[in-house]
């Protein structure tokens, strides 16, 4: 009699416990997570240290239900600046690099708006300078956006857009945050399997 107690006991608990695995299968089935892949290069136009300069980016990662973007990206001057004379003498290079968030909003619709934002460190370096170059060559920066962005195919998007790029623990020569922050024009493409319009 307690044997067939216990067995009656198990079969009621399996039963249960099958009974609580299926509608949590049922939950997580009911909500796919669409992802997709993607690379990103950039091109700003921008001013640093009161010279107007050209800024190179390459950014990847990927797209979760088609409205958030979660990446890196890495971005340095495409030319050396020439310092003017009441910065210092010299020339100057800059590369920063972090993670990158982005917001789409409306992204089934052919023109939509998306919200960037990239927070991470950059490294400078003044080189033709007839003295040494004091400080560290270390900043840290973050970078806020909107870009209007247009589905222009199933693998490619384009974006234009604007940016402000916000510096700060500058102590490199006579540099300060000032110099290295400002607004950006930007152009962006992204290239990925995106095939919004069949899913």
């Amino acid at each position: 009699m307690r044997i067939l107690l216990v067995l009656a006991l198990v079969v009621f608990g399996v039963k249960t416990l099958t009974g609580q695995i299926n509608p949590m299968d049922k939950l997580f089935k009911d909500k796919p997570r669409d992802l997709t892949l993607y690379l990103n290069p950039t091109f700003e136009y921008s001013q640093i240290a009161l010279q107007r300069t050209m800024i190179g980016g390459l950014g990847a990662g990927v797209i979760i239900n088609k409205k958030i973007s979660l990446g890196g990206v890495y971005k340095t001057t495409v030319t050396n600046i020439n310092l003017p004379a009441s910065i210092g003498t010299g020339k100057l290079k800059m590369a920063f690099e972090g993670v990158h968030f982005e917001y789409t909003v409306w992204p089934l619709q052919k023109v939509h708006l998306t919200f960037p934002l990239s927070i991470g460190v950059g490294q400078l370096q003044i080189t033709g300078n007839t003295s040494a170059v004091t400080g560290s060559p270390n900043f840290i920066f973050a970078e806020p956006g909107m870009v209007i962005e247009a589905n222009i195919h199933r693998y490619i998007k384009v974006g234009i857009g604007t940016t402000y790029r916000y510096t700060g623990s500058v102590t490199y020569g006579n540099l300060s945050s000032g110099d290295l922050s400002g607004f950006a024009a930007v152009i962006s493409l992204k290239f990925g399997n995106f095939r919004y319009s069949r899913r």
